[in-house]
């Protein structure tokens, strides 16, 4: 069976490495082009001090790109500590050649950034990236323990180099970049002996990627992408394991033509992705972690009337690992317009979630060292809604919906048979509905303001990796009930403050078989910067400006009230 998929991926690289190179993520290009400066939106001055991003996984395929700062090369719980996304953000283009950035604040964090534009010519761009952001500040356990309180350490380093080249029709792009991860296991082991004994862990990230896309209509229009990664980690589940690395390839393929006139579209996407890892001989033979490979082929027809398109394709998904399996789930949407300014929407969706290493490290670097999650399946997910905007500046979204996945992880604290500093995943299968409504007006200009309520419905069974059940089943570590508030106030035309509130409630975890209930979550956040001129803006942001005490996971503390202050500096 072994040679038939190897002789399977053979003969698919040539087939994706052709068109060799799907579209670049966006936020990265954005970012590359230095079309940068720091500018806050409502996101930044918002979710400071919020949940991990344990969002429900996406039923569309996975990003595989692993342009790790893309989402912060820092795991969901830096949610809760000042980040670079004010590079990240949306301003008009500017003729400055580059940027430096340094904010610094209490817990030692510090957030930098460098970027310079070798190269900008109308066909050839050549820029440089590089990224900073730290932290090395005690933080206090919410449980009853001695000792009370941590160091929380981390570090990451990112680089990266690109070229583009635009050809006529077409646009190509390669880039390599390189992150240097470093951090420390700071959850609560409840004094049990650190397994790592506070030994910082470190996970290098080389990535290779070539991307190609039609600019200019063709006969067939094309992208596709090719992206090669190695990673490697320093510390195994202990000091005298071995360590955990591999090799990664990704491709994608997309291939549509018109037919039948206008915007109609025929096509099909396809996606190879193959993970290697070293064999690691200090595991034990239950624990054996074995290679995934995925080919998927997504085809689709696009349609387009005067007031309504709609996209009819299916997910059929190939995956080899420990057992060989195929899925199929629909990928269907819809939408009309039902007025000028209003419009209803309809998906139906599905697919596999891959969980690699690299997957799981951008959800939570924290996870078990040497632990690979297995895949999850969600046969269909689908979603809705009105959107309204009846009045200038002013639009509602009311939405909602259902899924069912098998094999969805919960990470928690690892209590079994004793406590330790890791995240262990438990897979079980969820039902997870929701519905909520979006508010975002600017009706006065100079005030811009979002709200958004969520509340979210969970059913669980069927959950592996339990020692001992607990009386009720949860969706450990997804929030019950959420309220989201940003607002942007222009002040002048060099001044702007912003404002954030997140609520967040109905969480729970396990430890020792027993359900635990986390605090909520109820932070505050503020934020403003001043444009001195074209080249020089300084910041400054509060978050948890409550000081709440709760846990990203459990055993996992947020910190508490920070503040961060800087400049960037445009040349």
């Amino acid at each position: 069976m072994k040679k038939n998929i190897f002789a399977l991926i053979i003969g698919l690289i040539p087939t994706f490495g052709l068109h060799a190179q799907a579209l670049q993520d966006t936020v990265l290009t954005r970012q590359l082009e230095l079309q940068r400066e720091f500018n806050p939106t409502l996101q930044d001055a918002n979710k400071i001090n919020s949940l991990p991003v344990v969002r429900e996984p996406q039923v569309t395929k996975a990003n595989t790109d692993y342009a790790m700062w893309t989402t912060r090369a820092t795991p969901p719980f830096e949610i809760a500590l000042p980040r670079p996304g004010s590079i990240m953000t949306d301003i008009p283009y500017t003729l400055q050649r580059g940027y430096v950035k340094l904010n610094a604040g209490n817990y030692a964090n510090i957030d930098g950034a460098v970027g310079i534009k070798f190269l900008d010519s109308e066909t050839n761009k050549v820029n440089f990236m590089f990224l900073h952001n730290s932290s090395n500040g005690n933080i206090d356990y919410n449980q009853d323990v001695t000792p009370n309180k941590i160091k929380m350490k981390y570090m990451d380093n990112f680089a990266r180099l690109n070229f583009k080249h635009i050809f006529e029709a077409s646009e190509f792009d390669i880039y390599g970049s390189f992150l240097h991860s470093q951090f420390n296991y700071f959850g609560n082991n409840f004094g049990e002996t650190r397994m790592l004994d506070d030994n910082n862990q470190i996970l290098s990230l080389f990535n290779l990627k070539a991307s190609l896309h039609n600019t200019q209509p063709q006969p067939i229009n094309y992208s596709g992408t090719f992206s090669y990664n190695y990673f490697s980690t320093k510390y195994g589940r202990t000091i005298a394991d071995e360590s955990f690395g591999g090799n990664q390839v990704d491709a994608k393929l997309d291939l549509n033509k018109s037919f039948i006139g206008g915007d109609n579209l025929v096509g099909i996407k396809g996606e190879f992705t193959g993970v290697f890892y070293d064999e690691i001989k200090t595991l034990g033979e239950d624990e054996k972690i074995s290679n995934f490979i995925m080919v998927d082929a997504n085809p689709y027809i696009h349609l387009e009337g005067f007031n309504w398109k709609m996209r009819v394709g299916a997910n059929l998904d190939f995956v080899f690992d420990d057992e060989n399996k195929f899925y199929i789930s629909p990928n269907v949407s819809f939408s009309t317009m039902v007025s000028e300014n209003s419009s209803l929407y309809l998906n139906a969706t599905g697919g596999v979630g891959k969980n690699t290493y690299l997957d799981m490290y951008r959800e939570s670097r924290y996870l078990l060292p040497n632990t690979i999650v297995n895949h999850s399946y969600t046969p269909f997910a689908i979603d809705g809604g009105a959107k309204i905007g009846a009045l200038n500046g002013f639009r509602i979204n009311v939405f909602g919906g259902y899924k069912k996945t098998k094999d969805e992880h919960f990470l928690v604290l690892q209590s079994q048979p004793q406590y330790q500093e890791f995240l262990i995943p438990l897979l079980g299968d969820l039902t997870h509905s929701h519905i909520g409504a979006r508010v975002h007006s600017n009706i006065w200009s100079p005030l811009e303001v979002a709200v958004e309520v969520k509340k979210n419905f969970y059913s669980v069974s069927k959950v592996k990796g339990l020692d001992a059940e607990p009386s009720e089943l949860k969706a450990w570590n997804k929030p019950g009930f959420e309220v989201d508030i940003d607002a942007t106030f222009s002040a002048t035309d060099k001044l702007k403050v912003m404002l954030g509130y997140y609520f967040a409630n109905e969480r729970w975890s396990i430890a020792k078989g027993i359900n635990q209930e986390l605090d909520d979550i109820n932070n505050l956040s503020a934020g403003a910067l001043y444009n001195v001129n074209k080249m020089f803006t300084i910041n400054l942001k509060a978050n948890n400006i409550f000081n709440q005490t709760y846990d990203m996971w459990y055993g996992y503390p947020a910190q508490g009230v920070n503040v961060m202050g800087g400049f960037t500096f445009k040349f």
